[in-house]
């Protein structure tokens, strides 16, 4: 049987990784509506470096919310191994 802890982890890490894309998908989509301009490059030839001039939309909370799933996904799977080496040694 998987314990509780382990399954807490599991929704925390499913909720919030899809909370985090959903809303970057959303606020992508609502940028590429608004914005008509095509995306333009320019290579700065003095430093290399090359600018665009779409802005990234993903708020700082979406981005939070993905490291939180994937610790909260890291942190389950070995607890979810040590479940089942401990259900297989029951029985």
């Amino acid at each position: 049987m998987i314990s509780k802890h382990t399954t807490i982890l599991f929704l925390v890490a499913v909720i919030c990784i899809g909370i985090g894309l959903s809303w970057q998908h959303y606020s992508q989509a609502r940028h590429g509506r608004s914005d008509s301009s095509p995306i333009l490059y320019n290579l700065d030839l003095s430093t290399g470096v090359l600018h665009a001039n779409r802005r990234d939309d993903v708020p700082l909370v979406t981005r939070a919310l993905r490291v939180v799933g994937m610790l909260a996904l890291l942190l389950a799977l070995p607890l979810l191994v040590s479940d089942i080496t401990h259900r297989r040694q029951r029985h």
